[in-house]
């Protein structure tokens, strides 16, 4: 007995060590997928809710579209997470020591494995679940953006991959649970355009990381000050597009609309707030953080007003 516990010792990880490194994989795809969940993750799951909630699915049926949604859309972050944080070493040493790969918890090339092989299963996701158009018009645009473009073309592609792939993710989220119709395009497209605009205040907060890796931003041209002003600008603005194009439309009773109409406004005024009156680098990522909130925000308008 005695020798063959021995000898089965030897083949498999002992339960604890097995137990252990499942948990600091987890741990670490946690402080992965963390900085950028809001703005990834958690729209997908948001405006698939809003499609069950339009064409009238209730109840236990809800629970088939809003699990594969969970599931697609923690794919969708981690294959744009990991793809950027493989190849961004330098920057993150600088602006987010946080992330795993600083901190030694993953390797680079660690990473790189493990997007790809995310990148399969995402894929596969995509055939079972009528998305593969969108799943690889955002495997597309993490690919161009992370391992193809220039540090140089920055300036181009980032936006124009941020544009795709936001299309892709509500594209996605909506064909889950109901067809792509007139509604649910006016829902796509406005966030899309209108959040991807001033999208350039991102990387105010980046700027030193962003110059030891030699890209070209908006913010290492001009200036922070001519960015923050564009950002403040585009998004005062926004509440109305959103409003004439989004919520003005719905079938819902009046006070809910003004209701979403004033919370959205709300957030998106503090934002510009901020953006123009706190000016360091640990304001500008509140800032951020903030105008990704918003842009959930608006998206979580939809289950109740669609």
């Amino acid at each position: 007995m005695m020798g063959t516990s021995g000898r089965h010792s030897t083949l498999l990880p002992p339960p604890h060590g097995l137990v252990a490194g499942v948990g600091r994989e987890l741990r670490a795809t946690g402080l992965l997928l963390a900085d950028n969940a809001i703005a990834a993750a958690l729209p997908g799951l948001l405006f698939t809710m809003a499609a069950c909630a339009h064409v009238g699915i209730t109840g236990w049926s809800l629970v088939p579209p809003l699990a594969t949604s969970t599931v697609l859309f923690a794919f969708y972050n981690y294959v744009s997470d990991a793809a950027n944080q493989a190849v961004g070493v330098v920057e993150d040493m600088v602006n987010k020591p946080h992330r795993p790969v600083p901190r030694g918890l993953f390797t680079p090339r660690g990473l790189l494995v493990r997007f790809w092989c995310a990148m399969a299963l995402y894929t596969l996701l995509g055939c079972l679940t009528g998305t593969l158009l969108w799943v690889l018009l955002w495997q597309v645009s993490v690919v161009v953006l992370n391992l193809l473009a220039r540090p140089r073309d920055y300036l181009w592609v980032k936006p124009l991959c941020m544009l795709s792939g936001t299309v892709a993710q509500l594209a996605g989220a909506w064909q889950l649970a109901a067809p792509l119709e007139d509604v649910a395009w006016s829902w796509i497209l406005v966030p899309a355009v209108g959040f991807i605009l001033p999208l350039a205040f991102e990387d105010v907060r980046d700027m030193g990381g962003d110059a030891q890796l030699g890209r070209r931003t908006f913010a290492l041209l001009v200036g922070h000050w001519p960015v923050r002003v564009w950002f403040a600008l585009i998004v005062a603005a926004l509440p109305l597009p959103v409003y004439t194009f989004m919520l003005a439309p719905s079938p819902t009773d009046g006070p809910v609309v003004a209701a979403c109409t004033v919370v959205i406004t709300a957030l998106m005024w503090t934002a510009v707030a901020r953006s123009l009156l706190l000016r360091d680098v640990r304001a500008d990522r509140v800032t951020y953080r903030l105008y990704t909130l918003t842009y959930a925000a608006t998206i979580a308008c939809g289950p109740v007003l669609l």
